[in-house]
């Protein structure tokens, strides 16, 4: 039986959303709402900050809430912090210089604090004036009142939890990626989000590490775990998992390491409870013929 489903947000539940990311399509929302009938548990596992898991799960009628942030580096279970895995200031300001003296095609840079905080080049970059927008709809997180070279500067009480690098084609990004794999491995984890985004978190940091915690502390196995995902930020995630959905619309490496492919988390999730009544029916089966 599967007893758990995790599912990454950006491109899979955030799919075909509404006004705001946590309007999930109508699709999705239902599934969210079938699997909580069917008595399985959920968890969202995204690159993104822990405050829009944990709102979503709020906002779908979860009252058990184990999330995990940035790709892993923070992991949340029921009001206690179970994991934080911050990037050093230190490490941060070698990759930011190297990006601005050799990457000219560089777009975006934002750093995202724990606490869902988010630091831009300037107070009045187009991103942080989207952000604070989006900050004031969501309720979730702030746009700092210091940029990122001021935060750089000095230590202000604040860990950072991600690096955000946009680039303006996905050639350079690919590049980078290569580049910045290369000279930080043993310092910080890099990920591709997108064709021109990377993702940098710290080294020990993956969503795998939270599909063990919860298989350790909640005594699961891999066959009764459930997992879907978009991109390779998602990979450690499926070889945690027997069950592994990846979008179709997603990576295409990723879509060949998972044992099915998907239009949709709903089609994901129904699949699960379809499995678990099949299962039931042929225990019951089995029940009967004994008898």
């Amino acid at each position: 039986m599967i007893k758990w489903i995790v599912s990454d947000l950006d491109g899979t539940l955030f799919d075909g959303h509404g006004e705001t990311v946590l309007d999930l399509s109508a699709e999705n929302e239902a599934a969210l709402r079938e699997i909580q009938q069917a008595g399985i548990e959920f968890s969202a596992a995204s690159g993104r900050m822990i405050g829009y898991s944990i709102h979503l799960m709020k906002k779908y009628g979860f009252s058990k809430i184990r999330a995990a942030g940035f790709n892993g580096a923070v992991g949340y279970d029921q009001g206690k912090w179970v994991a934080v895995r911050a990037l050093k200031r230190e490490t941060l300001g070698q990759i930011i210089q190297l990006l601005r003296s050799e990457c000219p095609q560089l777009e975006t840079l934002q750093i995202q604090g724990m606490n869902s905080e988010r630091i831009f080049t300037s107070l009045d970059h187009p991103a942080a004036l989207r952000y604070r927008q989006e900050c004031a709809k969501t309720g979730i997180g702030q746009v700092m009142d210091f940029t990122v070279d001021q935060y750089l500067e000095r230590d202000r009480g604040l860990l950072a939890g991600k690096l955000s690098a946009q680039f303006n084609s996905p050639a350079v990004c690919q590049a980078v990626y290569h580049r910045l794999s290369h000279q930080f491995h043993d310092q910080c984890l890099i990920h591709r989000s997108g064709d021109r985004l990377l993702e940098i978190g710290n080294c020990l940091a993956h969503k795998g590490l939270f599909l063990a915690y919860l298989k350790e502390t909640y005594q699961l196995q891999p066959q009764e775990m459930a997992v879907i995902g978009d991109s390779l930020n998602d990979a450690e995630m499926f070889s945690e998992a027997q069950h592994t959905f990846a979008m179709k619309s997603g990576s295409e490496e990723l879509q060949r390491l998972a044992t099915h492919t998907v239009d949709s988390a709903a089609q994901a999730m129904r699949w699960c409870i379809a499995y678990n009544q099949n299962e039931q029916r042929e225990r019951e089966n089995l029940f009967s013929a004994k008898a």
